[in-house]
């Protein structure tokens, strides 16, 4: 009898200022809890969502919410004489709330954390990731991704009739109204899937729906929004996400435009958070190429190579490639310039737009010989619409020494 694998557990935690949604992969419940920390105000205990607001409440803790908020600039709070950086209070948060949702489904660790970012910024991912290591988060099984990478995994996982063609999301929380739209394309035998998003002026507070007349006023606001967002499109689902969407008798005329003409509309409040899962399963297969290549925040959009000579060949080196995630992307060279003295890359940004090339002058280099200068070339990429690149007079062996030169940085915007 083969013995039976059990499968690797995982938890996906869309992360917002004011709530987190977490999701186990073996189990049907989502947890919703409000992002916010309270410190006992005699001993070392710590509450989270919920509980901390009663504790604080009623006296006996110290809280701290608009967490995301506060890290993003790099806020302090200072807690029974002792001073907090609150990105050490979120990091806290996250990991509390990942001990509650595993003691709540029977107490077995996760394998693998996927953390979604409603804004998702590089550094701030990276600096994430680095504080919740400490905290007994997997070593290179957690990671944090966009809405909108959740967002096309969540979509690619359901039935194709569902994504025939472009498909859109509305999220309506309590303080933004956003849209997120997926589109796909073939080309080259690869299937590319994007996901962009807007954030709507049309936004309104919740609280307009506890009256008769807010929640028609409401109704007309978010039925003028789909009317515009979908003239001339064709999309074949819409789900709805968010606080607004948990009950939708409030919106008939919305409901009515958006599931005329034959289009799928689903309602899953949890979206984010499943996206999460479907997202930690890929990572945890090992079976590498999901079938698409997804181009959303936090991976690249374009293909960029470096035209170099290789073993007497002429190739374009990927710098990267469309789909690529942007943490932790970077690459070094040694380069050996030849007569021409400057660098070229090329940049394909897809349907965006044409191949474009672009021409570094290696002005920097001392005046010598073709091919007898080395330079060290590194790549980094900010952010999925900027490359910086570093370059380096690497000296020639013994003949000329490293330090016997200059340097130079430059910005390289990957879209235009």
């Amino acid at each position: 009898m083969e013995e039976e694998i059990p499968e690797e557990r995982i938890l996906g935690i869309d992360l917002t200022d004011s709530e987190a949604a977490a999701a186990l992969s073996d189990s049907g419940e989502t947890f919703h809890v409000p992002t916010a920390i309270c410190r006992d105000k005699k001993h070392d205990l710590w509450y989270i969502g919920e509980e901390a607001y009663e504790k604080a409440l009623a006296g006996k803790g110290i809280l701290t919410d608009q967490l995301l908020k506060l890290a993003e600039k790099n806020g302090t709070a200072t807690i029974r004489g002792v001073r907090y950086q609150v990105s050490e209070l979120l990091s806290r948060f996250l990991s509390l709330l990942k001990e509650n949702c595993e003691k709540a489904a029977g107490g077995k660790r996760a394998d693998a954390v996927v953390i979604v970012l409603a804004d998702y910024r590089k550094d701030a991912a990276q600096t994430l990731l680095k504080s919740l290591l400490p905290l007994g988060f997997p070593e290179n099984r957690t990671f944090c991704i966009s809405r909108e990478e959740s967002f096309i995994y969540y979509v690619m996982s359901q039935p194709r009739e569902v994504r025939n063609s472009e498909v859109g999301l509305f999220d309506l929380s309590e303080q933004s109204l956003i849209f997120y739209e997926l589109t796909h394309w073939r080309d080259r035998k690869k299937l590319y899937v994007k996901a962009e998003r807007e954030k709507l002026e049309e936004a309104f507070t919740l609280s307009v729906l506890e009256t008769a007349s807010g929640k028609k006023l409401a109704d007309r606001i978010l039925t003028s929004a789909a009317e515009r967002l979908f003239q001339s499109r064709l999309f074949t689902g819409v789900f709805l996400t968010g606080r607004g969407f948990r009950s939708y008798d409030w919106a008939p005329d919305f409901m009515k435009f958006v599931c005329a003409r034959r289009r799928r509309v689903f309602l899953d409040e949890d979206l984010f958070a499943k996206g999460a899962l479907v997202r930690g399963q890929s990572l945890m297969s090992g079976a590498g190429d999901p079938g698409f290549v997804p181009l959303c925040r936090g991976r690249s959009q374009v293909n960029l190579t470096l035209a170099v000579r290789k073993n007497g060949q002429d190739i374009n080196f990927p710098l990267i490639s469309a789909g690529d995630p942007i943490g932790g992307s970077s690459v070094s060279l040694r380069l050996l310039p030849d007569e021409s003295r400057e660098l070229k890359l090329q940049l394909d940004p897809l349907r965006a737009g044409k191949v474009r090339v672009i021409r570094v002058p290696l002005s920097f280099l001392p005046e010598r010989d073709p091919r007898s200068c080395f330079v060290d070339f590194t790549a980094e990429f900010r952010d999925e619409r900027t490359m910086t690149m570093s370059l380096r007079s690497a000296g020639f062996g013994e003949l000329f020494p490293a330090g016997d030169g200059g340097e130079m940085r430059q910005e390289v915007a990957l879209w235009e």
